[in-house]
């Protein structure tokens, strides 16, 4: 922790770049993170390759972010959130220092100073230690930054990585003034017409194998135009899928322009199969309940072979020690 806070304490201009196909996480991380930085007065520019998506716009600064990648003339770069330097997507520059705080199991220290704690339940978690560690005051709308973080990487502190931190520092950010209601509406209960209509197509083609345990889905090219809906629409789905009963492993394919994303939720009950390994096949990583890759190549093809490796993984979970959570 000290060389990260000597880092931002030492720097004039800091760069905050959240990963691609952004979730409420690293987008909320950045902004509580780059508002408590501006008090000290530093000069703070927030990069994400992609748009900030709709639901998340009604965080405080969130207009500010650019998809533009950090200059060179900064004097710190921070990533937040991601746990290798190619999910920023674009380039980072190579000339400032570069601290990585994530909690990503997959994470590689890529940083010249790295905060990594897997046992975190949220990268939000782990800013709001730097942020007091700074002697920053906290605001309402930082604490409110930090709070959709913590409660989308919880799953609403449903996730079995929620642990006494997760709680304790949820209360304190509510101390803090941070919106429930606000997040309860953007987040969880105000959804895109289009983006349901986009669902049930995937709701449609829903497969299960295995009695129930593998579950599994896929939205294929030319359905987010026929839904009028928009790639961040996607975003929620796979825990959807997730909630079918006896779920072990549940799998969404999503076909993109010759890549297709494929996100991994596993239940911590036995067989138990760990998502980041699982996805770790294909140069993916993640949580142990949690991953997902990105694969270049056709869809069905793809398709194949991860639900050949997801079955032969539920198959060796029967006949092993229990994964923790």
């Amino acid at each position: 922790m000290n060389e990260i806070t000597a880092a931002l304490h030492g720097a004039r201009r800091i760069a905050l770049v959240s990963h691609r196909d952004p979730d409420p996480d690293t987008i909320g991380s950045a902004l509580a993170l780059g508002l408590g930085l501006e008090s000290l007065g530093k000069r703070v520019s927030w990069h994400c390759a992609d748009p900030v998506p709709e639901q998340q716009r009604f965080l405080h600064g969130s207009e500010r972010f650019t998809q533009e990648p950090p200059p060179e003339d900064v004097d710190l770069v921070v990533t937040v959130d991601f746990g290798s330097v190619d999910r920023a997507k674009f380039a980072l520059p190579s000339r400032p220092k570069l601290v990585n705080i994530d909690h990503h199991a997959s994470n590689d220290n890529f940083g010249t100073a790295n905060l990594v704690d897997v046992t975190a339940a949220a990268s939000a978690e782990l800013v709001s230690r730097v942020i007091d560690a700074l002697g920053v005051k906290w605001t309402p709308e930082m604490a409110t930054a930090a709070l959709v973080g913590i409660m989308t990487d919880t799953g609403s502190f449903q996730f079995p990585s929620t642990d006494a931190r997760a709680l304790e520092r949820a209360a304190r950010l509510r101390e803090a003034g941070a919106d429930l209601q606000a997040i309860t509406y953007n987040i969880f209960r105000n959804k895109r017409f289009e983006a349901l209509k986009l669902w049930g197509f995937a709701f449609a083609r829903l497969v299960r194998e295995q009695g129930g345990q593998l579950v599994w889905t896929e939205i294929r090219s030319g359905d987010i135009e026929r839904a009028e809906a928009r790639e961040e629409d996607i975003s929620g789905l796979v825990e959807q899928i997730a909630r079918s009963s006896g779920m072990r492993v549940a799998l969404l394919f999503n076909e993109q322009s010759g890549v297709v994303k494929v996100s991994c939720r596993t239940s911590q009950w036995e067989p138990s199969v760990d998502a980041s390994a699982l996805m770790a096949r294909f140069a993916g990583g993640g949580h142990v309940r949690a991953a997902g890759a990105l694969i270049s190549g056709d869809l069905a093809d793809i398709r194949d072979r991860v639900l050949d490796a997801a079955r032969a993984a539920l198959d060796a979970a029967k006949t092993r020690a229990p994964v923790s959570a």
